[in-house]
C-alpha cells in the first residue's frame, strides 16, 4: 500500500523532523510505501506552487491512504485532504491532544488519532496498519 503523507514542512522544527522519520520508518516497518509529500517535493527540487501542486495531485491519485499530521500553521496539507476526500481516499488524521482541529478538517478524516508525543503516534499508526 502506498500512504501519502502531509504535514508542515518541518523548516528547522526538530518535533516535526522527528516525526518525519518515524512515520517513514513505521510505514516502511509496516511494510508499506509512504511518500512524505514534504521531502518529496524537496527531493525533486520542485520550489514554485505552479509545479508542486500537480506533483502532489499526480501522486496522491496513486496512494491507497493519506495521512495528515495536522499542525495549526498546516497550508498546502489542506489541499491534499481535498483532493483525498475527493477521490475517496482513506484520511486518517493524527493531531495533538490538546490541537483545536477545524470542524471540516475532522469532517473529511476516516478515523482520528490523537497523540501527546512521537512515539505515542508510531504506536497508534504500528497498530492501525496492521
Amino acid at each position: 500500500m502506498k500512504i501519502f503523507v502531509s504535514m508542515k514542512v518541518p523548516r528547522a522544527d526538530v518535533e516535526l523532523a522527528s516525526v518525519i522519520s518515524t512515520l517513514d520508518s513505521t510505514i516502511r516497518t509496516a511494510g508499506h510505501e509512504p511518500f512524505i509529500a514534504t521531502q518529496e517535493i524537496a527531493n525533486a527540487g520542485i520550489t514554485s506552487p505552479q509545479a508542486f501542486m500537480p506533483f502532489v495531485r499526480e501522486h496522491l491519485a496513486t496512494c491507497d491512504l493519506c495521512i495528515v499530521i495536522y499542525h495549526p500553521e498546516l497550508r498546502g496539507g489542506l489541499i491534499e485532504v481535498g483532493i483525498a476526500y475527493q477521490r475517496r481516499i482513506p484520511i486518517w488524521l493524527c493531531h495533538k491532544s490538546d490541537e483545536n482541529v477545524s470542524s471540516s478538517m475532522l469532517g473529511c478524516a476516516d478515523m482520528v488519532l490523537t497523540y501527546n508525543d512521537v512515539n505515542k503516534l508510531a504506536e497508534k499508526l504500528k497498530r492501525e496498519l496492521r
